[in-house]
């Protein structure tokens, strides 16, 4: 189910989610930036320590899930984006005629007029122009108002309920990607792959916690992936002191490095590939920036997890400017960059990523013009997608004991969606990572995730002579497409009367084959035509009988 039945609840006023609860705010605060540097040291991680692109980063080892993605017919990669902090989902994508959203809004609300129109009565923040193409191409997602019954305002426990993918009243341990980790692979820590089937650059390291502990190898520090690259590991076996102690050093360092699981892999990949694109100096923009090089490179990863934060906007939040209007900008750009890159060679195919928050902001703005820890946001999907908006932004009207908007669509059935309809994943699995049951939302491109390995897409459209030709009875056509679109594919006599059609309806990318019976048809020559959405290509065949 997409929307639980639930009672408007009252975890809202929790002590410490305003910024008014002074003394109590302050130590919400304190706990969770605590919280948030001790995962990104990786405390209590299995593996080494490093730096990757400059932000921290962690791999994680082998699972039945991620093994089974790697081994699947399909390289499919999902980013999980994530906005710490608490992102403000009402000016986000904005309710450009509700009269509520401006009463409690006076001065942070987005007018109409300011806004980039989705539909004659939902905006996006003008920030966000970078991203008016991937939905004027269809290219974009948005599923609005998501959330879970019982919206915890603390960041490190709203986190804890992303992340583990638990009920607001469940304390589960283990993140939703970590309970895979070692299912049915108790050997992975002395048995792991010569690859990291996931790559955390930032964000939270709970996602991967096991009941072994958290199984990521943590990279962690500001940019060394360079120097990383040219010292064969983490640490320098070059430079140390010419003397007993530095030959110690060295020795140890080259063990540490040699110890380091993925190394050959990381630089195999890093060293086959570049980036195409230009992109933005900002701490998101370079950590997509190594994801993109990364998959070029041919790393076998599966997930990535990428992050920015400042989203946590008590004071002077701004409106059509301001630093909520400049995270939303680097979101944009930072995005708009990565897929111009992978674009390039038709990789754009491969990557779905998706934006996530602990949870949104109040609806009525504060006295220091900002806004407080909230609920429900919207989610933003991109990529290989069915572009358009999913579930219905909140009434307004409807609201919990804080007068915040009730969640309309449950995170854990995004999910779900992800894994069943992008990685494919049995019914029964899902519902072992993902406690309870969670309906479907049809925004994954089914065809476009259904592409085949970069080096079988052809650059074009291509339409084969037939072989055998001459022929009787029968021919095999064949024909390549360069992107997933709907194709046609028919044959006709010379007088331009339909005989039949082979194709008619969805295809992948990749080569494609189709079979003609001539049947009753007499001798003579014959023509069959390829329609596909970059225009037709027609050749001739000969039936002798």
């Amino acid at each position: 189910m997409s929307k639980l039945d639930h009672k408007p609840n009252n975890a809202h006023t929790r002590h410490g989610a305003s910024l008014e609860h002074g003394e109590a705010h302050t130590h919400d605060h304190d706990t969770w930036t605590r919280r948030s540097f001790l995962s990104t040291l990786g405390f209590a991680a299995i593996g080494s320590s490093m730096m990757l692109g400059g932000m921290p980063v962690s791999t994680f080892a082998r699972s039945k899930f991620f093994n089974r993605l790697a081994s699947a017919d399909n390289d499919r990669v999902l980013i999980l984006i994530q906005l710490g902090g608490g992102n403000d989902g009402l000016n986000t994508i904005i309710p450009v005629t509700n009269d509520i959203y401006y009463q409690k809004r006076p001065t942070l609300g987005i007018r109409k007029q300011d806004s980039i129109l989705l539909s004659d009565d939902i905006g996006m923040h003008p920030s966000l122009a970078s991203l008016e193409p991937f939905w004027g191409d269809g290219n974009m997602a948005l599923i609005h108002n998501v959330g879970y019954a019982s919206q915890n305002r603390s960041h490190a426990r709203s986190t804890d309920i992303w992340t583990s993918a638990s009920n607001a009243n469940q304390n589960l341990n283990t993140g939703w990607a970590g309970r895979y980790l070692v299912e049915d692979n108790p050997d992975f820590i002395a048995n792991p792959p010569e690859f990291p089937l996931g790559v955390r650059i930032g964000g939270s390291a709970n996602v991967f916690q096991s009941e072994f502990g958290n199984l990521g190898v943590t990279f962690g520090g500001a940019s060394q992936f360079t120097r990383f690259l040219e010292q064969g590991g983490f640490y320098d076996e070059e430079n140390v002191p010419p003397n007993e102690f530095g030959r110690s050093l060295s020795f140890a360092r080259k063990i540490a490095n040699s110890s380091f699981k993925y190394l050959e892999s990381i630089q195999a990949a890093a060293d086959r590939a570049s980036n195409l694109a230009e992109y933005p100096n900002t701490g998101l923009s370079r950590s997509l920036a190594v994801v993109a090089r990364l998959i070029r490179g041919g790393l076998n990863t599966k997930l990535y997890l990428v992050s920015i934060g400042g989203f946590d906007t008590h004071n002077n939040q701004g409106s059509l400017t301001g630093g909520h209007a400049n995270l939303l900008a680097n979101i944009a750009n930072s995005v708009n960059a990565f897929y111009s890159d992978l674009g390039t060679d038709n990789l754009s195919l491969r990557a779905l990523a998706m934006t996530f928050s602990e949870f949104g902001r109040t609806l009525q703005e504060n006295s220091s013009q900002g806004t407080d820890h909230g609920s429900s946001a919207p989610v933003m999907v991109f990529g290989p997608v069915k572009g358009g908006q999913y579930g219905s932004h909140a009434t307004l009207q409807e609201l919990d004991r804080s007068g915040d908007p009730i969640f309309g669509t449950d995170f854990r059935s995004v999910y779900t969606t992800i894994m069943d309809d992008w990685f494919g994943m049995p019914a029964g699995d899902i519902s072992s990572v993902i406690p309870g049951q969670f309906s479907r939302i049809d925004f994954v491109d089914a065809v476009a995730a259904s592409n085949p390995r970069q080096d079988e897409i052809p650059r074009s459209v291509t339409l084969d002579q037939n072989y055998p030709n001459p022929f009787n009875p029968s021919t095999t056509i064949r024909f390549s497409l360069p992107q997933a679109g709907e194709v046609k594919l028919q044959v006709f006599d010379v007088n331009g009367r339909l005989v039949s059609t082979l194709v008619n309806g969805s295809m992948n990318a990749g080569s494609h084959t189709a079979t003609f019976h001539s049947g009753s048809l007499s001798s003579g020559t014959y023509v069959y035509r390829l329609d596909t959405p970059a225009g037709s290509v027609t050749r001739k065949m000969t039936l002798i009988k």
